[in-house]
């Protein structure tokens, strides 16, 4: 219960509460219950809205006709809520559901860690910042749709390739079909091969020599032989070469865990019945 109470989540989600309920009793008593105030912030912010639309600003006889409506329906949802209406319309409490949770999230979304809690925070998710294993290769292709035993046929292909030329690409076996990709690829980022030619083709290439014309690899297609020129293995980088997407992630994280908190905060304060 100690640990619990000195949770930093708990202490965000507290401070929600208490701000949010100071925030409504501060603003009933300002304006009272019968008042409708149109600030200069809000008429501003109409116009601004208008001027998204339209590009232009609007004309003062359209900022009145704005003012105006904005009017109308502040008068309508009061007198909506007075009667209770906003009771069972799943739209209005999925609304005011995201509003509640944008203004809790608010709270820590410039919250800051101290740089040994990035650091923790850090080595804890850094496989989720991993580079992806590059490759420049070539390829020949031997298509499964179109031969009898395109495996085959592959490895006869190198069978016959000149042993001398096995280390230079641009000796590359005579054999091969038709495919809508290069023969050579430059530079590949893995996902994108896995995308392209399927998982068999790309887990094959991390245990495939270099330089060196080998095969017959599988893909979702048929069979390649493979001249492998660069492989650039993946990595996990550096904090500083990718700390503003980690704190951007680590205040996304915080946000969530303080939206849980918070709710099961609430949920022990009602009396709730599945029945």
């Amino acid at each position: 219960m100690r640990a619990f109470l000195r949770d930093p989540v708990l202490h965000f989600a507290a401070l929600g509460v208490v701000l949010f309920a100071a925030f409504l009793v501060l603003d009933q008593n300002e304006r009272g219950p019968d008042a409708i105030v149109v600030s200069e912030a809000l008429q501003a912010q109409l116009a601004a809205r208008f001027e998204r639309v339209w590009r232009r600003p609007p004309q003062p006889a359209e900022l009145d006709g704005l003012i105006d409506d904005w009017i109308r329906e502040e008068l309508a949802n009061r007198e909506a809520q007075a009667m209770g209406l906003q009771y069972g319309d799943q739209v209005v409490r999925r609304r005011l559901r995201q509003k509640y949770e944008s203004f809790m999230d608010a709270l820590t979304s410039t919250v800051t860690p101290a740089e040994s809690e990035l650091e923790s925070w850090y080595a804890e998710h850094a496989d989720d910042y991993r580079t992806d294993a590059r490759y420049t290769l070539r390829q020949r292709f031997f298509s499964r749709d179109r031969r009898e035993d395109a495996r085959a046929d592959a490895a006869a292909a190198l069978a016959v390739h000149d042993p001398g030329a096995a280390t230079d690409p641009g000796r590359e076996p005579a054999a091969g079909d038709a495919l809508p990709l290069p023969q050579r690829l430059q530079d590949v980022r893995l996902t994108e091969l896995r995308a392209r030619l399927g998982d068999d083709f790309a887990l094959k290439l991390e245990s495939l020599p270099l330089r060196h014309w080998t095969g017959p690899v599988p893909s979702a297609f048929g069979y390649h032989l493979v001249f492998i020129e660069e492989r650039r293995p993946s990595q996990i980088p550096m904090l500083a070469d990718v700390r503003d997407a980690a704190l951007r992630d680590w205040r996304a994280q915080q946000q969530k865990d303080a939206r849980e908190s918070l709710y099961a905060e609430l949920r022990d304060r009602y009396d709730v019945q599945i029945r």
